[in-house]
């Protein structure tokens, strides 16, 4: 079973790097209608949708697999043809069967569909692959077909064949207020639930209702609705220069990453030398430093990261230490007006690495050393947005055994223990949890908020959207539909 082809994408997502995670409610619109229908898995082996509390039938057709209806009351479901269909509620087919996986989202109270298929196309003769081998000519290459739209009004946004592996496009839409969304570089309008573009070339979308364009090397950053630019002739740099009483402090390195990003880490304004750094640009590095000991001087001249921390007056500095085996940075921070300190109040802002793991607030901020064993280790420390003070933290013990728990940063106490080999998160909102005791071994359902554990049953996997898989006596795996509220299972005995 491919399970992008029956969920809709939950948003459990990671915090983006560097960004404030404070919600902001424009960008989370959505018309959600009441679901009571859920996928029910019969003896047959088919699933057909019921009533949530009754299990009475609500749709009579019978589908090989089937997906939880989305928000907007669309799901996804399987013929025995191995074909995909999307339908409403009333199991009316809004996209026909075919071939073609199907991913669904939900954005702004639009459907966003994906139609996704893998093929061999023929290539002319000067692109034949030839084996040195000899193992003779592929004539063929793989490509993917895919179609990208709105549910609700057929409205098609992209249809492009591309080689495989050379581009890839995802229903990662993003909400801007409730009536703008952000995708693929593009701005759109909503009207009558179809989209209408506003801006194209939209190198990156900002807090605020703000966007950056690209145009060749330069960057300009404007407002929604706003034809002049708010900043204009933009450039980047890994090059940073502040003053200190006669001394000139150049960084030649600074932000340096291993993969060039669409839009530099600073951005420079060639005509006041203002730099704004990432993530959100929104203001002026100070261009002299007013108050600073030796040491921090000291500790300046060998910064590597400067970031913005976003809604504060201050600025990240850091500098990268390998030390006993850990890959870190300290910190100093220093405010627009160029004072330098050593710590700063707490700010919901969170910095994480390419791979969504935390670098700031680092370990002993989250969680300092008088509430730890002498003999841990630790690995990555993980966060979703909406997690506010949870982390996810990984430990190893002095037998090398390696062990997840659930810290709570403000309260200063674990709130589930590190005695578990994995931790999924299921529900930010309610605090749902699948926890998975030792390797290899069964998930439960955990929930955090009033402590306690939800059902009786284990299973090998549980989704975000309740889909479990179990093993049966012959050895081969079966998915079925679970509530995550209470562990109700909705298949027939």
């Amino acid at each position: 079973m491919k399970t992008i082809a029956f969920s809709f994408l939950f948003m459990l997502t990671s915090v983006t790097a560097c960004t404030q995670e404070k919600e902001n409610n424009s960008l989370a619109v959505l018309k959600k209608k009441t679901i009571n229908t859920v996928p029910f898995l019969t003896k047959n082996n088919d699933f057909v949708y019921v009533d949530k509390t009754s299990l009475k039938p609500i749709i009579n057709q019978k589908f090989r697999r089937a997906s939880v209806f989305t928000p907007t009351g669309f799901a996804v479901v399987e013929n025995e043809k191995n074909e995909y269909a999307a339908i409403d509620e009333k199991g009316k087919i809004v996209l026909g069967f075919s071939a073609e996986e199907i991913g669904l989202n939900v954005i702004n109270g639009l459907t966003f569909y994906k139609k996704d298929i893998e093929y061999e196309k023929k290539m002319p003769a000067w692109k034949w692959e030839w084996s040195i081998m000899g193992g003779g000519i592929k004539k063929e290459q793989t490509y993917h077909k895919i179609e990208i739209g709105v549910l609700e009004t057929k409205q098609i946004l992209l249809q492009e064949d591309i080689p495989y592996m050379e581009k890839s496009y995802y229903l990662n839409f993003l909400s801007v207020d409730e009536n703008h969304v952000f995708w693929n570089g593009t701005l759109y309008e909503i009207k009558k639930s179809r989209l209408h573009t506003i801006e194209n070339n939209t190198a990156e979308l900002l807090e605020n209702k703000r966007f950056i364009k690209a145009s060749n090397a330069s960057f300009s950053m404007y407002g929604l609705n706003q034809k002049k630019a708010i900043h204009n002739g933009l450039t980047g740099s890994e090059k940073l220069s502040i003053q200190f009483r006669k001394e000139t402090i150049t960084l030649d390195e600074v932000n340096k990453e291993r993969y060039d990003p669409e839009v530099p880490k600073l951005l420079v304004d060639n005509k006041t030398n203002d730099v704004y750094p990432f993530p959100q640009y929104e203001k002026v590095f100070p261009k002299e430093i007013t108050k600073a000991t030796a040491s921090q001087i000291d500790f300046i001249k060998k910064t590597s990261l400067v970031y913005s921390i976003t809604n504060s007056p201050y600025f990240l500095l850091g500098v990268f230490n390998y030390d006993h085996d850990i890959w870190a940075f300290d910190w100093l921070y220093i405010d627009t007006k160029g004072n330098v300190v050593d710590s700063i109040d707490t700010y919901n802002f969170k910095v994480l690495d390419q791979l969504g793991y935390m670098v700031w607030p680092d370990r002993k901020m989250i969680l300092p050393d008088q509430f730890i064993n002498k003999n841990w280790k630790f690995g990555k420390i993980k966060s979703y947005q909406g997690m506010n003070n949870l982390y996810l933290i990984r430990i190893e013990n002095e037998k090398k055994e390696g062990t997840m728990g659930l810290w709570d940063s403000g309260k200063k106490t674990w709130e589930i223990k590190p005695e578990y080999h994995d931790i999924s998160v299921l529900n930010i909102e309610k605090q749902i949890y699948a926890l998975q005791k030792e390797e290899k071994g069964l998930y439960t359902l955990y929930d955090q908020k009033n402590n306690k554990s939800i059902g009786s049953k284990a299973y090998q996997s549980i989704n975000s959207d309740g889909l479990v898989t179990v093993k049966v006596n012959s050895g081969e795996n079966k998915s079925y539909y679970i509530d995550l509220d209470s562990g109700k299972e909705f298949k027939e005995e």
